[in-house]
C-alpha cells in the first residue's frame, strides 16, 4: 500500500462528536454491566497468580491476625509451575497457518505465497511476544487479546506491512454483549481502553477538554491521576456497490464519493456492455479515539471488513444471558491457600518445639564448656568429655530432635493432590516421578493432563485462525502493488519473493498477466496443528536412522534427505552434494518431476557416463548375433505360418471328402427308398390281378 491508510489519524472530530460520546458511553456501560463479574474475578486471578504479597493468596482476616500474634506467614505458590504447562504447550505446538484457494482466480503458487507471508508476520517479535501474553493471561484468568495493524515498513517508504500487536491489559476489553461467536467476529462494536497519566495525557493531546470529575463523566473514566482513553471500534451499515464484469473480474466501488462511483460506472459500462451491477447491503468498520467527554480521533474508516482486535477465550459457560468465564486459577484458589496454611502451621509447630540439647552430668563437660556449647554451630570432627562415676562413666546424648505433625505432613500432600485434581495436571505432565511405572501408564495420565487442558489450546488455535481470516482479508488491500516481500518457510528460512509483477505485452492498456497477483481471488484459511518443524525434523531424522538401521542398504539412497534434516551449519550444501552420488535412475526421476530441463539434462548425462564402455569388436559381434537371433525367429515365424498353412488346407479338403460322401449316402438313401416303393407298387398289383383271376359263384 503506498499511500498513508489511516497511519496519522485525522483530527478529532467536532460535528457529531457529541452524538458518538454519547453512543459510546451508553455502549460502554450496558457491556460494563454484563462483563462486571467476569472482569473483576479475573484481575483476582492474576493477583492471586502473581502472588507478590502474602495479601494475594491469603484470606485478609487470618493474615491480619498471623501478623498481630507474630505467627508464620508463608506463600509456596504452586500455581505458576501448572500454568507454565498448559503455556509451554502452546509454545511447543503452534498452529500452523495454512492457506487453500477458494475459486477460479486463486492458485496454489499464490496461496502458498500468502502462507510464507503469514507466517513472517507471526515470525516478528511484536507478533510472538502478542501470542504468548495473550495466551498467558487467557490461562490463568479466563482472557486475553491480540491485535492486527498496519505501519510503514520504514521511515523512508510509503509501502506498509502487518503486524499483529499485543494488548497490555486484555481484561479490560469490552465486546458487545450480543455476540455469541468465542471470536467475537459477529460482534457489532468494541472497546479497547487504556488509563494513561495526567500528565502524559495533556503531552498527547493539548488541545483535549480537560476531563474531571463531574456530570456526565461515568466512573472510573477519570481520577486525580489518570485519565481513561478508548478505541471504539464499531460496524456501520453501509450499501456496498459491486460490478461484476464479463471475464469474472468484481470492481468494489463502494469506496468511492457519487462522482467518481458514477464517472467509474459510465466508463466500465462503455468497456464491458455486459456488465451487471448490484446493490447490496454491508458493514464498514470504522474507528474512534474518546475519552468520557470528546472524540479525540476520528471517524477512521477501517480496510479490512473485520474488527481487528482478537480475543483468546478459556472456559466460558453460558448461563441464560449472561456469561461466566475462567481460566486455570479459579478453581485452584482453595487448594492453594490450604496449602499455604498447612505449610506455615508445619512451620511454627517445629518453630516451636525446643531444641535437641545434650544431657549429662556437670562433670562431663567441665574443661570443655566452649566445645559444647558450640556443638550446634561449630563443624568440630570430635567432642570430648570428662567421665563422671556418677552416671556410670556414660557419654552425654542428645534428645529427640523436633518432629513435625503427621497430619499436617498429610494435609500438605491432600491439599497438592487437590490442586492437581481441579487444574487436571498430574505427576506424570509435570515431568515428576508418581505411581505409575510402565510406559504406556505414563503416557496415559500425560494424555489426561493434556485433555483436561485441550479446551484452552482449542480456543488459542481457534483464535490464531481467525487471525489468519483477517491477514488474509488485509494481505490484497495492504500488498496492493508490484513489489518484493519477505516470505517465512515452513523450515523457517527467509525468501524474498516478487508480488503483483505485470508479465506479457500490454493490451488496450491492460497487461495480459500478472505474476504473483495478490489482489484476486479468494482464499480460505485452514489451521495445522502439531510439533515445531524443528521437532518434526527431529522425529524425522531418528526415525530414518532407525529405518537404516533396519535396512542398511537403503541407506546409500536416502543419505541425501538424511543431510538435510541435519541442524549442523552447511547442512544444505552437504545434501546438495550427497544427492549427486545418488544413483542415475533416482537423479532423472527426480529431475522429471521437477520440470527442471537442467536437472533433466544432467540426469541423463549421469545415465550415459554411468554406462560401461565396450570394446567396438564386441559390439559388433553383439548385432551380428543380435541380427541373426533375429533371422532365425523370422525363419521360423515362417514354417510355423507355412505349417499353419498345410493344417488349414488338409482340414479343408477333409471337409470336402467328408460332405461328398454324405451327399452320395444321402443319393443312396433316396435310391433305396424309391426301389421299395416300386416294389411294393408291384406287390400290389399282383394281387390285384389274382384277384381278378378267380370265378365267381352263382346265388
Amino acid at each position: 500500500m503506498n499511500d498513508a491508510v489511516n497511519d496519522k489519524p485525522e483530527s478529532k472530530t467536532k460535528d457529531g462528536g457529541d452524538d458518538i460520546v454519547r453512543e459510546a458511553m451508553k455502549r460502554y456501560d450496558r457491556g460494563y454491566e454484563r462483563e462486571q463479574t467476569n472482569i473483576e474475578e479475573a484481575y483476582e486471578d492474576l493477583k492471586f497468580r502473581a502472588a507478590r504479597t502474602h495479601s494475594d493468596q491469603w484470606d485478609e482476616r487470618a493474615l491480619k491476625m498471623r501478623e498481630a500474634e507474630g505467627r508464620p506467614v508463608l506463600t509456596i505458590n504452586k500455581i505458576p509451575e501448572f500454568l507454565n504447562q498448559v503455556t509451554g504447550d502452546m509454545r511447543l505446538m503452534r498452529p500452523a497457518i495454512q492457506i487453500v484457494p477458494v475459486d477460479d482466480q486463486a492458485d496454489e503458487e499464490t496461496a502458498d505465497i500468502f502462507a510464507g507471508l503469514i507466517r513472517y508476520v507471526e515470525g516478528r517479535r511484536s507478533s510472538e511476544a502478542a501470542y504468548f501474553a495473550a495466551a498467558d493471561s487467557q490461562v490463568a484468568c479466563g482472557i486475553g487479546h491480540w491485535r492486527v495493524k498496519h505501519e510503514y515498513a520504514s521511515d523512508s517508504t510509503f509501502e506498509q506491512e502487518l503486524l499483529i500487536e499485543g494488548i497490555e491489559d486484555g481484561v479490560s476489553v469490552i465486546w458487545d454483549p450480543d455476540a455469541i461467536q468465542p471470536t467475537r467476529e459477529d460482534a457489532k462494536w468494541c472497546f479497547v481502553p487504556v488509563d494513561m497519566s495526567r500528565e502524559a495525557f495533556e503531552e498527547q493531546y493539548p488541545d483535549a477538554s480537560a476531563v474531571d470529575f463531574g456530570e456526565g463523566v461515568p466512573e472510573g473514566w477519570c481520577s486525580d491521576d489518570h485519565v481513561r482513553v478508548a478505541e471504539y471500534w464499531v460496524k456501520k451499515p453501509i450499501k456496498r456497490l459491486l460490478v461484476l464484469r464479463s471475464n469474472g473480474d468484481i470492481n468494489d466501488l463502494t469506496s468511492l464519493d457519487k462522482d467518481d462511483r458514477g464517472r467509474a460506472l459510465e466508463y466500465i459500462m462503455q468497456m464491458d456492455t455486459t456488465a451487471r451491477v448490484e446493490e447490496r447491503p454491508g458493514t464498514k468498520v470504522v474507528r474512534y479515539l474518546l475519552t468520557a467527554k470528546e472524540v479525540l480521533e476520528g471517524p477512521e474508516d477501517w480496510i479490512g471488513r473485520h474488527i481487528p482486535i482478537v480475543p483468546v477465550i478459556g472456559q466460558e459457560v453460558r448461563i441464560g444471558r449472561d456469561r461466566y468465564r475462567h481460566g486455570k486459577v479459579r478453581y485452584a484458589k482453595d487448594p492453594q491457600r490450604m496449602y499455604n496454611y498447612y505449610a506455615a502451621a508445619q512451620t511454627e509447630i517445629v518453630a516451636l518445639q525446643p531444641k535437641a540439647p545434650f544431657v549429662g552430668t556437670e562433670k562431663n563437660f567441665e574443661n570443655f564448656e566452649s566445645e559444647w556449647a558450640n556443638a550446634n554451630s561449630a563443624n568440630q570432627p570430635y567432642l570430648p568429655y570428662t567421665p563422671d562415676p556418677a552416671n556410670g562413666g556414660q557419654q552425654p546424648s542428645r534428645t529427640t530432635p523436633p518432629v513435625s505433625s503427621q497430619g499436617l505432613e498429610q494435609g500438605l500432600l491432600r491439599a497438592s493432590d487437590d490442586m492437581k485434581s481441579v487444574i487436571g495436571i498430574y505427576d506424570a505432565s509435570l515431568g515428576a516421578r508418581s505411581n505409575e511405572t510402565s510406559g504406556r501408564a505414563i503416557e496415559a495420565r500425560q494424555r489426561e493432563g493434556d485433555v483436561g487442558s485441550f479446551v484452552y489450546i482449542d480456543n488459542f488455535n481457534r483464535a490464531v485462525r481467525y487471525t489468519g481470516e483477517i491477514l488474509v482479508d488485509l494481505i490484497p488491500k495492504i500488498y496492493d502493488t508490484a513489489r518484493t516481500i519477505r516470505i517465512l518457510g515452513e523450515d523457517g528460512k527467509i525468501d524474498q519473493v516478487q508480488i503483483n509483477q505485470p508479465e506479457g505485452q500490454a493490451i488496450d492498456g491492460e497487461v495480459s498477466r500478472v505474476l504473483n497477483d495478490v489482489t484476486i481471488g479468494s482464499y480460505d484459511v485452514v489451521l495445522k496443528t502439531g510439533p515445531a518443524f524443528s521437532t518434526r525434523r527431529e522425529e524425522a531424522r531418528e526415525g530414518m536412522q532407525t529405518f537404516m538401521q533396519a535396512n542398511p542398504a537403503v541407506a546409500p539412497l536416502i543419505m541425501d534427505i538424511m543431510a538435510k534434516n541435519q541442524d549442523w551449519p552447511n547442512a544444505d550444501q552437504l545434501a546438495k552434494r550427497v544427492r549427486h552420488m545418488l544413483p542415475p535412475p533416482i537423479q532423472a526421476e527426480e529431475a522429471q518431476e521437477s520440470g527442471d530441463p537442467k536437472a533433466m539434462q544432467a540426469a541423463q548425462q549421469a545415465m550415459a557416463a554411468a554406462q560401461p564402455q565396450q570394446d567396438p569388436a564386441a559390439v559388433a559381434a553383439a548385432a551380428k548375433a543380435e541380427a541373426d537371433a533375429q533371422k532365425t525367429q523370422l525363419d521360423m515365424q515362417v514354417q510355423m505360418m507355412k505349417a499353419q498353412v498345410d493344417a488349414q488346407r488338409d482340414q479343408m479338403d477333409i471337409a470336402a471328402r467328408e460332405q461328398e460322401l454324405a451327399q452320395k449316402q444321402r443319393i443312396a438313401d433316396v435310391e433305396y427308398e424309391i426301389k421299395l416303393l416300386d416294389l411294393d407298387i408291384k406287390r400290389r398289383q399282383m394281387a390285384s390281378a389274382m384277384q381278378s383271376a378267380q370265378p365267381q359263384s352263382v346265388q
